[in-house]
């Protein structure tokens, strides 16, 4: 149970014994699996988050006092992110909670606290897997929610496997944003040789052939730049489709808008679907 206040001349009954006990021993557990925003009875307790997508674990002021602590725990897929509300959190070490990872959150003051991780993903290769979305069977479009925070700059996406309707590209929207697409690429033929055909797209509805798809499978790798940031967003990207008659392609492009995108949603050409296979974000580590 949570730590609690008694007056003077209160009885403390055997069960409120008990649970104050139990807790010394084994902390009090609240499990989440969605964002989640702590309040002032999370205060000596455990904080467990189970989803298999990215979230959050707010904090803000005048919840807690000086010298409290909990403990903050990830056993879910999906990178849970320690994030700043109204209060200041700091920590030498990366706020990003992997699976099976944890960490003690301290207040030195109501509205300034210490994040102290226990785990941490090892981050030799510089990427880190925020999220994995399975593509469902015969859809037209795969929207990833709550994907771009704070904890990362840039990402990469990588769509592989699955299988789809027709030989084709796909295309992807950042947010809600229908508008201020300008794109750029280049592609060749597979197996044709010879140069390669330039073409864009200038102020389009949406970014233009960033992922490939065929009845062989589907792939594409996107590298985005800064798309959380209030700013334009710049992005890269190289595929190709895996048929006799396919082609490969690369490019890039920006959304021409300053606005911070947490989402992102990828599109097949009108009447085509796409059946099985990944989309997984990486964080690219900021140092």
């Amino acid at each position: 149970m949570a730590i609690q206040t008694f007056t003077a001349g209160q009885v403390l009954t055997a069960a409120q014994m008990t649970s104050l006990q139990a807790n010394d021993y084994n902390q009090t557990v609240s499990t989440k699996t969605a964002s989640y925003t702590l309040v002032a009875a999370d205060k000596g307790t455990r904080v467990v988050m189970n989803s298999a997508s990215a979230t959050t674990i707010t904090v803000n002021t005048s919840l807690f006092s000086a010298n409290d602590t909990l403990i903050l725990q990830n056993i879910g897929a999906g990178v849970c992110t320690v994030t700043a509300g109204t209060a200041t959190v700091s920590s030498a070490g990366p706020l990003a909670i992997p699976q099976n990872g944890s960490g003690t959150l301290y207040f030195t003051s109501a509205g300034v606290s210490i994040y102290y991780p226990s785990a941490v993903t090892a981050s030799a290769a510089g990427l880190t897997l925020i999220s994995t979305t399975t593509i469902g069977t015969t859809v037209t479009s795969v929207a990833l929610t709550n994907v771009f925070s704070a904890t990362y700059d840039n990402y990469r996406i990588v769509l592989s496997g699955g299988t789809a309707s027709a030989t084709s590209d796909g295309s992807f929207i950042l947010g809600a944003t229908t508008s201020g697409y300008y794109t750029g690429f280049s592609y060749q033929a597979i197996g044709g040789g010879g140069s390669f055909t330039s073409t864009g797209v200038i102020n389009g509805a949406s970014s233009s052939t960033n992922f490939a798809y065929s009845s062989n499978g589907i792939n594409g790798m996107i590298d985005l730049y800064q798309p959380f940031l209030t700013s334009r967003t710049n992005f890269f990207f190289t595929a190709q489709t895996m048929a006799t008659a396919g082609n490969r392609w690369q490019g890039g492009g920006f959304q021409d808008s300053a606005t911070s995108f947490t989402g992102i949603t990828f599109s097949t050409q009108s009447g085509h679907t796409l059946t099985g296979g990944t989309i997984k974000v990486y964080g690219l580590a900021n140092s």
